[in-house]
């Protein structure tokens, strides 16, 4: 018999275990390489759409620009940033953040930490400033695309030699804008715990009391609404047949109520809307207020009769006025001013 010494054990082959860190470190190099590349093309469209909208008397600036955020996000901050169009309207913010992930570089959020500056033609700025204003912006591929801005606690403040923002305060506030079917665009907007100084019929209504204001309608003919600034645009819009369609809108303050039902309006050449919507109006009289148009009488009579306050009308927006039945309260809302 013979002895059979047993064979030596092989070694164990480390390719197996060193090939899940080689293509982590494969797939790490192609995130890395992606990110910059994401980075630079931001970049560059930015410099390419400030550039773009100079030509065409817009402006896009800014005084510092810093993209960061690797590896998962793009992080663009930018120091007094404006946007302005050729007519006079202008947002300025002396810090701008916006962040979009990399796996949704289409959806991006920016907030405004110190507030920004609306400017208005021929009425001047107006300081906006609180707890929180954000926007969302998304669905570029649309007309228009998807925009939330959305607010907490703010502040609307002007000059003393001003003309005030119909808005002085705020407890929250919402603003969307969506696209639709058949050519359409949806606004809605909703303000609670606001102060206003609306003029007219809504400043009566309103007076000195905390408000609350929801809007919803839609646009017809949406995709006229373009042109080389805001006056061009709506008279385009206009020419080729848009139109305002008032789903609902409501202002509440204490017990005083208005509600807008339904309506149709469009913009005449004046830059005022023009057009009918059906109201309800409630509101309860002031002790030893006169009796001086068609609200204050319904109020006054109701309120003897100890029933609610209450008068559905026609609220008419016609040659620059705007009329309660055969009563006047006020002018016409202006969506632009007329060159």
């Amino acid at each position: 018999m013979t002895h059979s010494d047993p064979q030596p054990s092989r070694k164990p082959r480390r390719r197996g275990l060193a090939l899940p860190f080689v293509l982590a470190a494969l797939v790490c190099i192609a995130w890395s390489v992606g990110w910059f590349y994401l980075r630079n093309e931001t970049v560059k469209r930015l410099d390419a759409t400030s550039a773009q909208l100079k030509a065409e008397g817009y402006d896009l600036s800014w005084t510092r620009r810093d993209v960061t955020g690797f590896p998962f996000r793009l992080d663009v901050r930018l120091e007094n940033a404006r946007v302005a169009e050729p007519t006079g309207w202008a947002v300025r913010a002396p810090q701008l953040k916006g962040e979009a992930m990399i796996y949704g570089i289409g959806h991006w959020i920016i907030v405004a930490p110190a507030g920004v500056v609306l400017t208005r033609p021929e009425k001047g700025d107006v300081t906006i400033t609180g707890q929180a204003l954000r926007a969302s912006l998304a669905g570029f591929d649309q007309y228009p695309p998807r925009i939330s801005v959305e607010g907490a606690k703010l502040v609307f403040t002007t000059a003393a030699d001003v003309e005030p923002f119909p808005i002085s305060s705020t407890e929250s506030m919402q603003l969307h804008l969506r696209s639709g079917p058949e050519d359409q665009g949806a606004i809605l907007f909703k303000a609670d715990g606001a102060k206003v100084a609306f003029t007219g019929l809504l400043g009566r209504i309103a007076q000195d009391r905390t408000a609350s204001l929801y809007w919803d309608s839609r646009l017809a003919k949406v995709s006229a609404l373009r042109g080389d600034n805001w006056t061009d645009a709506v008279r385009d819009w206009t020419a080729a047949g848009g139109a305002i369609t008032v789903e609902s809108g409501k202002l509440t303050a204490g017990d005083a109520l208005i509600e807008a039902r339904s309506g149709a309006l469009t913009v005449d050449s004046l830059g005022r809307l023009q057009g009918a919507l059906d109201v309800t109006v409630r509101e309860k009289p002031t002790p030893g207020e006169a009796i001086t148009d068609a609200r204050s009488a319904v109020a006054a009579v109701a309120a003897a009769a100890g029933k609610d306050p209450t008068l559905s009308a026609t609220l008419l927006f016609q040659d620059g006025r705007t009329r309660l039945g055969p009563f006047d309260t006020g002018p016409s809302p202006m969506v632009y001013v007329p060159r």
